[in-house]
């Protein structure tokens, strides 16, 4: 199975957050979610809004001067990011063979990507190793993740912060991912041999900056439909992020020419009207609202406790609760081992399980390891998630889920049992 992974692939600098440690160096600021990253302020502010709301969050710095500071004030832990890369790595390790777009590709990168994702180079496909030694060699593009943990505490001077949630804030300093650029040898080498391919996964919008993104997103809008006018088969998936703003996410998904679109419970909260309940049921009906103002066949929301699709005439509901079963099953064995494949037992998350059971009273069908109903040809599917109890990983685990259901998907749309 050949899947082209666009548009961003980048270093992450992963850093646990302690409150002692922002005390300082936060001394001062208020919580306040800003634009963009400016200042050590606006970096502040930005971070500690997240913390009091327990919320997750992605902005851009705004300069290298900034993103200087913020490197020399953690250590920190480096991995393979940005969606399009994180991806990737999964569909290679389930037995796909993705191919990469990587405008800037450092040695330091290649070697975090798996050995079996094509990086298209002169046309034809390049091992990552190769390919970083040769013409598309570059700096490394990094996002600082700050991860925090439920009741994590730190003092502002004016007030004392706790976090509700396990979460973490995004600062990107990634002026090539923020134009979502591709390189030539990608976009000539995915025309010519579009018709081999069996899907894409494209990702990468919630980077472009907000002055531009009608423009960002209308060059990849007009690449993804030179794939579907060859190949009108070719199933494709976008996946959503952490939007500058919410009306940035609203304009694509009323342009945006894909099959399914994806996104997870923060993300999703910009969309949500004010009168949706909490819980499930909330995610259930902001999810039948959307599919109702755009043209996608399939909409799907990944949270910490279950997963919500909503699709039509795709998939049956074995086929639909079969692969969410595999993203929950790639994320759980993720967080636990650090490796998709690692055969490892789980436990099912205690909220997703009650999401189950409320959703079965509600008229759905249990089946294997989820339950369905059908509403009004519209085909609901709910699988709780699986939780590991102490997690390695926590990053990339959304992009995980969401690389195995679509390889599952993928085969299902071939006939692949």
């Amino acid at each position: 199975m050949k899947v082209i992974c666009a548009y961003p692939v980048n270093v992450d600098a992963l850093h646990n957050l302690s409150g002692s440690e922002l005390e300082g160096l936060c001394s001062g600021s208020r919580p306040e979610f800003k634009d963009g990253i400016c200042s050590l302020d606006d970096f502040c502010s930005s971070l500690l809004h997240c913390m009091k709301e327990g919320s997750g969050g992605e902005l851009l710095i705004e300069s290298p001067e900034v993103a200087s500071r913020i490197d020399a004030s953690f250590s920190w832990q480096y991995r393979l990011g940005g969606n399009a890369g994180i991806m990737a790595n999964v569909l290679a390790a389930l037995g796909a063979s993705p191919v990469l777009n990587a405008p800037c590709l450092s040695k330091r990168l290649a070697g975090m990507l798996d050995q079996r994702v094509g990086i298209p180079v002169k046309g034809v496909l390049a091992l990552p190793d190769c390919a970083a030694a040769g013409e598309h060699i570059g700096e490394d593009m990094i996002h600082f993740v700050l991860q925090f943990s439920r009741g994590e505490a730190v003092g502002t001077g004016s007030e004392e912060i706790v976090a509700p949630n396990d979460n973490r804030f995004i600062a990107s300093f990634d002026p090539q991912n923020s134009k979502m650029a591709s390189t030539q040898d990608f976009d000539s080498y995915c025309q010519r041999e579009i018709k081999s391919f069996d899907g894409a996964l494209v990702s990468g919008f919630h980077l472009a900056k907000f002055s531009r993104h009608k423009e960002i997103f209308q060059g990849r809008i007009e690449q993804i439909e030179s794939w579907k006018a060859e190949h009108p088969g070719l199933y494709v998936h976008a996946e959503m992020g952490s939007f500058q703003r919410p009306e940035m996410m609203k304009y694509l998904l009323s342009v945006l020419p894909v099959d399914s679109i994806g996104m997870n419970e923060d993300e999703l909260a910009m969309l949500k009207r004010p009168d949706h309940p909490g819980g499930w049921k909330g995610i259930h009906d902001a999810v039948m609202n959307i599919m109702g103002g755009c043209a996608v066949s399939r909409l799907a929301v990944h949270t910490r406790d279950f997963i919500i699709s909503a699709s039509e005439g795709l998939f049956s509901p074995e086929e639909e609760i079969r692969a969410l079963f595999r993203g929950t099953q790639a994320a759980g064995a993720l967080a636990a081992t650090g490796k998709v494949g690692s055969q490892i037992t789980l436990d099912v998350n205690p909220g997703g399980l009650e999401a189950w059971r409320e959703f079965c009273e509600a008229g759905a069908s249990s089946l294997d390891k989820g339950a369905y109903k059908l509403s009004n040809g519209t085909l609901i599917c709910l699988v709780p998630a699986l939780r590991a109890a102490k997690p390695k990983i926590t990053v990339g685990l959304g992009d995980t889920t969401t690389a195995a259901i679509f390889y599952e998907e993928a085969r299902a749309l071939k006939g692949i049992k």
